[in-house]
């Protein structure tokens, strides 16, 4: 479910004609969500006691290989919109086939080295170190990558000319979001860890949160915590890692995530939700690059063009239900046809 409402925040947040306060606060936990997520299910499975090379493994069939895939769709993408439709220049695919070929990821496609990155790099450290220290490192490595960042971005924007330059320099950027996010990871970990204590030992506000009114109580009451600290810290981007503040960035990421979390405990199970939080990474993939949310968009355009009276949900809503009803046939197709996409075989169903 709440993979289900990131990818539904992804989608939101990438629409040009949303209000940049909508932006704002999406931009604030949506990314940090999925990675967050990634954490709790490693404790949810106790992951961390299991073979390191088989999680590994795992994780190279689930995030990896989806990546080459996906990665190469864009390529041949490139191709028409450089031969054939001519939208874009030599350069502009000389600089998309570097980003993919050195992980750096076009477009959304950034988020799944990062991922295994993060998801592998806590998992090593967790094995190697105790809690007490590997608690208060994830937070050292975060803050020394984006120290690291804010130096690289002067040297970047000096040579923005030099595609050798600025390509060497986001092969860095691969590692410094990584660390960022292994932070996620390793504190969403931590977070599902620490709730199972209090409640196996019968503490009385566990309970209480663990109802389906404290649920949904103490979600309303992180999301407005996050709302308050999101609005005032502006627009961020965890791809190019411009997070403004950084602690009440953090702060309003965990916020917001468990917000979410917590409120949807709270509610009964909704199946269409749950099937786009399954397929999630298809949905994510395919959305900006097969043009999905661009036919939304031109939809949208069209109905407005015919009811000039109708309110700016109205545009929203079209463009909602179109990217979700084409990715629904895109997942479709790869679920029943191209399973080895998403690094699994024929018969199985994409999910997790």
């Amino acid at each position: 479910m709440a993979k289900g409402m990131g990818i539904f925040f992804v989608v939101l947040g990438h629409m040009e004609d949303i209000a940049t306060g909508t932006r704002v606060w999406i931009s604030s936990f949506h990314m940090p969500l999925f990675f967050i997520i990634s954490g709790i299910l490693m404790a949810v499975k106790d992951e961390p006691e299991a073979d390191l090379m088989v999680s590994v493994n795992k994780r190279f069939r689930g995030i990896i290989i989806p990546y080459l895939w996906f990665s190469l769709s864009y390529f041949i993408i490139d191709i028409g919109n450089l031969y054939v439709v001519h939208n874009i220049d030599l350069r502009t695919f000389i600089v998309d086939t570097i980003d993919s070929a050195t992980f750096y990821g076009m477009s959304v496609l950034w988020f799944l080295p990062a991922l295994f990155l993060a998801s592998c790099g806590f998992l090593y450290l967790k094995k190697k170190l105790p809690d007490r220290i590997l608690s208060w490192l994830l937070i050292v490595i975060a803050v020394v990558a984006y120290l690291i960042k804010l130096q690289f971005a002067k040297l970047y924007s000096a040579n923005e000319g030099s595609i050798l330059i600025t390509s060497l320099i986001k092969i860095v950027y691969i590692f410094l979001r990584a660390a960022i996010a292994q932070s996620f990871v390793g504190y969403g970990y931590y977070a599902k860890k620490l709730f199972d204590g209090f409640s196996d030992n019968g503490s009385k506000i566990m309970e209480k949160l663990s109802s389906k009114t404290g649920s949904f109580v103490s979600g309303a009451l992180l999301l407005a915590m996050n709302l308050a600290l999101a609005i005032p810290n502006g627009c961020a981007d965890l791809r190019n890692i411009l997070l403004n503040n950084v602690p009440v960035y953090y702060v309003a990421a965990f916020a917001g995530s468990l917000g979410i979390i917590q409120i949807l405990k709270a509610i009964p199970t909704v199946s269409v939700v749950t099937y786009f939080g399954k397929n999630s990474l298809i949905v994510m993939a395919c959305h900006i690059n097969y043009y999905i949310l661009y036919a939304g968009i031109r939809l949208a355009w069209l109905v407005d063009s015919f009811n000039r009276h109708a309110k700016h949900y109205v545009f929203v809503a079209v463009v909602i239900i179109t990217v979700f009803a084409l990715s629904y046939v895109v997942i479709e197709v790869i679920n029943r046809w191209f399973p080895f996409v998403l690094g699994k075989k024929r018969g199985k169903r994409a999910g997790g």
